[in-house]
Parts: C-alpha cells; sequence; structure tokens
C-alpha cells in the first residue's frame, strides 16, 4: 500500500482515477512522486535549520562592545592641530587668531559652515593619524598629518599618555605586537551618526 492511497488522494489525481477505472495500478507513478515530495520537505527542513544555526552562530558572534575610536583628549589634539594648519590653507590667514578662526573651529566641530566645508573638500584629500609606541615607553607619540589635493603635507606631533589613545589603537598595539598604527580621520561632517 503506498502513502498516496487514500480517497482523497483518488480524488486529487484525475489521472490515477482514470487508470484505476481502468483496472491499471501506477504503483510507480504514486509512489516516485510520494517519496519526490518527502525528499523536497526534508531538504527544506535540513535547510531551515542550517539557516537557523548560522543565524544563531551570527549573533552570537556581534555582541562583544565595539571599541572606541577616539577619546577626548585625542579629539581635542586633533582638532587643534586642523585649527593650526587649515587656518592658513582654508582662511587664507597666516598666524590667525581664535577669533579669526571661530569659523574653521565651529565647522570641525558640529556646525558645519557651508563655504568652510566646501573649502576643506577642495584642498584637503585626506587626515591620517600616526601612533607610535615602543616597548619601554608609556606614552605614544601622536602624529596628525593632513593630505593636500596639490600633494603637499603638512604635520602635527605630540605625545599622549597610553590611557588616551582609543581602545582599538591600545589592542593593536598588544595583539599585533606592532609599533605603529595607523587611522584615516574623518570629518564631522563625513561621519554617518547612528539615530
Amino acid at each position: 500500500m503506498s502513502c498516496c492511497d487514500s480517497p482523497r488522494t483518488v480524488l486529487a489525481l484525475p489521472a490515477r482515477a482514470t487508470q484505476l477505472r481502468l483496472g491499471r495500478e501506477p504503483s510507480c507513478l504514486v509512489e516516485s512522486t510520494c517519496y519526490a515530495v518527502a525528499m523536497l520537505l526534508t531538504v527544506a527542513a535540513v535547510l531551515g535549520a542550517v539557516l537557523a544555526f548560522f543565524l544563531y552562530k551570527r549573533s552570537r558572534k556581534a555582541s562583544p562592545e565595539v571599541a572606541r575610536d577616539t577619546t577626548p583628549e585625542l579629539d581635542r589634539f586633533v582638532h587643534e592641530s586642523l585649527e593650526h594648519e587649515l587656518a592658513e590653507s582654508i582662511l587664507g590667514i597666516r598666524g590667525s587668531t581664535p577669533e579669526e578662526r571661530r569659523k574653521l573651529t565651529r565647522t570641525l566641530g558640529d556646525e558645519p559652515d557651508a563655504d568652510v566645508v566646501g573649502k576643506i573638500e577642495e584642498l584637503v584629500r585626506a587626515v591620517e593619524l600616526e601612533f607610535v609606541r615602543y616597548a619601554q615607553d608609556n606614552d605614544v607619540e601622536t602624529t596628525v598629518r593632513v593630505r593636500y589635493e596639490d600633494g603637499k603635507t603638512g604635520t602635527s606631533t605630540k605625545r599622549l599618555a597610553l590611557a588616551e589613545v582609543p581602545e582599538a589603537v591600545r589592542e593593536d598595539f598588544e595583539k599585533k605586537g606592532s609599533t605603529r598604527v595607523f587611522r584615516t580621520w574623518t570629518f564631522p561632517w563625513q561621519r554617518v551618526h547612528a539615530l
């Protein structure tokens, strides 16, 4: 007796009903159809289980806290360096005062001025941070490097305590055993803010 011998199946399969009236039993046709349906259900169940396992593992890996990529002391140093470096090229003022740099200061903060942003985007290719730490040192030499579109470079260097550099940078020093770590710094208006 096959899995498809119920009266409902006979009604559902007109071809089979016709063959049964003629006295021929298409058992191989019925059994192969039942086998195919059973295999499809088995494959779907296995794929569902694999997908559920994959999603579970993926969610477990994403749970560790993401290391911060900045600190208040590093932010202050980068902002001061950029204010002094960009004042001449963006504002056209050499040896500017804090009052003269006010628009630039606000733009580097969270109040971008469209004209200043346009000039910065036009003239600055990238801002890079370089952290150098030797095994015997308790502090890190931090360099802000501004690369301009015309090929020129401006730099500013300061020593920061190890605790004042970002956690991710400290982890790179420890895990990779390197003496130099590089990061790209983005302007506030280029950053994506999560809601």
